[in-house]
């Protein structure tokens, strides 16, 4: 669905963690066609012949780095080869994490202790790494994903909600921390989305015709456009954010889901 680019990242470079699969991915492939030279980042060891041909299809310039974002060591890395390889950075689009079902009698300590430090302290170090250079350059974008999860209490969902629920806290207070030097920061709250983990984790182990039935369900929950969205569709929020276009955007949790948190 991705139409050609207009330019809106031209001379810009970003680092997107979580690169590899589902919104990360189509990310990269946007922002590559929206002309940002890009560090693209992710646990997976097989990062680069994944995406690269995607990449280089959109005419972009990027570097892969298989990284863990719960490492400040790590996160510090990724900026210092972005400066290495481009001389700069504009964009930080903190998109690493992942999910797990469960209430808080249901969830082990170890589970949501590893679930917030994926979803929220990953952010936290990546953020801390890159803002010393975007505060020197008295400039920059930092777009964190966050989930509709963030902005309503849902059932079993206990640990995801409250580290989605945690970027938009610690997004809004980055705002107001470092907008007079120029640094904008603002997260997208997505709603279902078809990525492949989300696919994976309604259809796995059951039949055709009940797979179907779980697809329909998670798509029933957004209650105006009664689908799931597709992970372009949630990069295209993050565009806007991350571009000039939202020069004056900041502290905002974009809702990217169809109207599901309608009444939030």
């Amino acid at each position: 669905m991705m139409g050609s680019g207009r330019g809106r990242l031209a001379g810009k470079v970003a680092i997107i963690t979580g690169a590899n699969s589902g919104i990360g991915r189509a990310a990269a492939r946007l922002f590559a066609r929206e002309g940002a030279k890009l560090v693209c980042v992710d646990l997976a060891e097989s990062i680069t012949p994944r995406i690269d041909a995607l990449i280089q299809s959109e005419g972009g310039d990027a570097v892969f780095l298989q990284a863990d974002v719960t490492s400040a060591e790590s996160c510090q890395g990724m900026v210092a080869l972005a400066l290495e390889r481009f001389g700069g950075l504009d964009i930080l689009l903190n998109n690493a994490g992942t999910g797990i079902r469960g209430r808080v009698d249901q969830l082990t300590e170890e589970e949501f202790k590893r679930l917030i430090n994926i979803n929220l302290t990953s952010m936290f170090l990546c953020s801390k790494a890159a803002l010393p250079h975007m505060m020197a350059q008295g400039k920059g974008s930092i777009v964190n994903t966050a989930s509709t999860h963030g902005l309503l209490g849902t059932n079993d969902y206990a640990a995801y909600s409250a580290s989605k629920g945690g970027v938009v806290l610690l997004t809004r207070s980055m705002a107001i921390d470092y907008g007079q030097m120029g640094i904008r920061v603002n997260c997208v709250c997505p709603g279902g989305t078809a990525t492949p983990r989300l696919l994976r984790n309604l259809t796995e182990g059951k039949s055709a015709e009940e797979g179907q039935a779980a697809l329909q369900a998670s798509a029933s929950r957004n209650r105006c456009l009664q689908r799931l969205a597709n992970p372009e569709e949630i990069a295209y929020g993050m565009l806007f954010l991350a571009s000039d276009e939202a020069s004056f955007v900041t502290g905002h949790a974009l809702a990217v889901d169809g109207g599901q948190t309608i009444d939030a």
